[in-house]
């Protein structure tokens, strides 16, 4: 088997491992739910970045094959999943501290979900730039080429993965939510902020965002 296949196949376990160091910080239930959400929600977006990934490539003027965006998508994903698989037991037992130590209301939830955004920002950001690099290279595409490729395959990637990570929560859930057995996603239902899309949430985030001059009033 190729190095490839190998890693395809780490995919679902990683991403699992992750999702259940990820629950851990509210509960059990969240806990093993994230198990299976987590690769579904790695899963959900590989797909379609897999497209939109290679109508970007065209788009930009480069001549690469579905197969080939394909292979180099699942390849950048299966690396997150084994890099964020490295962190689970750092993240576990951060999770079961801040459980254990919280107000039962709000705690740290906030801290938690920041800490998980980047690690998954970091590791989704780096598997994918090295991925698309390799892929461009073996392509022979031009540099200027080659860096629009990269830049649109990573926002992609962002907004995507927003809004399947919007669509599936929760992920986390806030301490005062314990003991209840809320929907396995919430699809489209209004969040805290009246949102119903990853996009809207981050507008809504953005417009109540303090003014940099008034922040230190």
């Amino acid at each position: 088997m190729s190095p490839g296949g190998r890693k395809l196949l780490l995919l679902v376990p990683c991403a699992a491992l992750y999702g259940l160091a990820l629950g851990s910080a509210h509960s059990w239930l969240y806990a093993a739910r994230d198990v299976v959400k987590f690769p579904l929600l790695i899963a959900m977006v590989s797909v379609v970045c897999a497209v939109a990934n290679w109508i970007a490539a065209k788009a930009l003027g480069a001549a690469l094959s579905m197969r080939a965006v394909l292979e180099a998508v699942l390849g950048a994903f299966a690396d997150t999943s084994i890099l964020l698989a490295s962190l689970a037991p750092a993240v576990l037992f951060v999770g079961l501290v801040l459980r254990h130590g919280d107000d039962g209301w709000l705690g740290e939830y906030y801290l938690f979900f920041a800490l998980n955004v980047v690690l998954v920002a970091i590791a989704g950001g780096l598997a994918l730039v090295r991925g698309t690099r390799s892929l461009c290279a073996a392509a022979g595409l031009p540099l200027r080429t080659s860096v629009r490729v990269v830049a649109a395959w990573v926002v992609l990637a962002l907004f995507v993965g927003g809004q399947a990570a919007f669509w599936l929560r929760p992920f986390f859930g806030l301490p005062a939510t314990r003991g209840n057995t809320p929907p396995f996603c919430l699809g489209s239902t209004p969040d805290v902020r009246g949102a119903t899309n990853f996009y809207e949430m981050v507008l809504i985030t953005l417009e109540r965002a303090p003014l940099p001059e008034r922040a230190f009033r």
